[in-house]
């Protein structure tokens, strides 16, 4: 399942490279069709947040009520839930939302 390019419309990026493209300020991936560059729209940056709130109320949570300091049993969640917060950004990334051209102007390229 290839995703359109929003400058020329073929169906050439792959979820994976779509996952990894970022926000619409980041460079974000290159269409091997024409060359272009395209991100993620502003809704997945919108869906990170909430997502990254989440995950960071759970661990101060965590944090907070944690009884016994010589166990890593809650240090292990803690990572879990940042982990987790990470592979559901990137999955929704990569088939929820759409992409659109970066607004990123590098004086490099």
């Amino acid at each position: 399942m290839k995703h359109e390019c929003p400058h020329c419309g073929e169906k050439c990026i792959s979820p994976i490279k779509k996952s990894f493209a970022g926000n619409q300020q980041s460079k974000g991936t290159v269409c091997p069709n024409c060359g272009k560059r395209c991100t993620n729209d502003m809704h997945s940056s919108i869906f990170h947040i909430i997502i990254d709130i989440i995950a960071l109320v759970i661990v101060v949570f965590i944090y907070l009520h944690e009884e016994d300091n010589e166990t890593f049993e809650s240090f292990y969640y803690m990572a879990g839930t940042i982990l987790a917060a990470l592979v559901i950004n990137h999955v929704v990334d990569a088939f929820v939302f759409k992409l659109v051209p970066a607004i990123r102007l590098d004086k490099n390229e």
